[in-house]
């Protein structure tokens, strides 16, 4: 449970405290959205550093610009954010190399209008997906744009990644198809009742999230590393999966897809 706020300069406090004792407070800056995709990561820092004895506050940091959460990383506006991992995020940012998700954000599927829903339905190849000249849609600087790249497939940047489910409904806007996580489709096609979740095909690439700390609190990351190692260890990562996704694979039935494995660059 996430208890009142405590001030940021409670969490500097601790730091300059070389002991932990039972009562320290961790106060953690962390986005937060509208469509509830924070939830499980929000939750599983809150659990993990809880059963390590701190007392765990979460300020959400409501609805901002995806790329402006770097630029709020750096300056110490925020203290965490989840990203796919990649070398150059590891070289520009803090990273907590624990998985967070078991490779579910890896297992891509397709939002689309529901007029397209047949469309995929021939698809058996990495090359077929391709021939089909569909372009997707992604947010500036995601990292699947890496994947795209390398496999040669067409999209488009935008820079708030939110527009993107108008645009895939609309069908005019130069986007056919919004990919997202396993972990987060199901959550997010209820909200938008023009789009469908494509049934029969899975895009598959070698990544997961993990955790970035702000520059500002460095003696957060071995904190947050020794709780997370060990919420791993434990089942609480793999309970709170379970939790927050159970349905997806009901409604995904992943074992009824065509998969096709993308070339995962560095």
């Amino acid at each position: 449970m996430f208890r009142a706020i405590f001030s940021l300069a409670v969490m500097v406090t601790l730091f300059l405290v070389p002991a932990k004792s039972s009562a320290d407070h961790l106060t953690i800056h962390m986005p937060a959205y509208s469509n509830g995709t924070h939830e499980y990561y929000h939750e599983l820092l809150a659990t993990a550093l809880e059963q390590a004895g701190y007392i765990v506050d979460i300020e959400k940091v409501e609805n901002i610009p995806h790329l402006r959460e770097l630029s709020m990383l750096e300056n110490g506006e925020i203290n965490v954010v989840w990203r796919i991992r990649s070398s150059a995020r590891d070289n520009l940012y803090s990273p907590i190399p624990v998985n967070l998700t078991n490779g579910l954000i890896g297992q891509r599927i397709l939002l689309v209008a529901q007029r397209d829903v047949d469309e995929y339905k021939d698809v058996r190849t990495r090359g077929d997906f391709r021939r089909l000249g569909k372009v997707g849609g992604f947010g500036k600087g995601w990292f699947d744009v890496n994947i795209w790249e390398a496999n040669f497939l067409p999209y488009l940047e935008v820079t708030d990644w939110r527009l993107l489910y108008d645009m895939v409904a609309e069908g005019s806007r130069g986007v056919d198809y919004f990919s997202r996580g396993f972990s987060e489709v199901v959550r997010e096609v209820k909200n938008y009742p023009e789009l469908v979740i494509e049934p029969h095909l899975m895009l598959v690439y070698n990544r997961d999230y993990i955790f970035y700390v702000s520059p500002k609190t460095p003696l957060l990351k071995p904190i947050l590393k020794t709780a997370l190692i060990k919420a791993r260890e434990s089942g609480l990562m793999d309970r709170l999966i379970k939790k927050h996704w159970a349905r997806n694979y009901d409604r995904i039935k992943p074992e009824n897809r065509t998969i096709i494995h993308l070339r995962t660059p560095e």
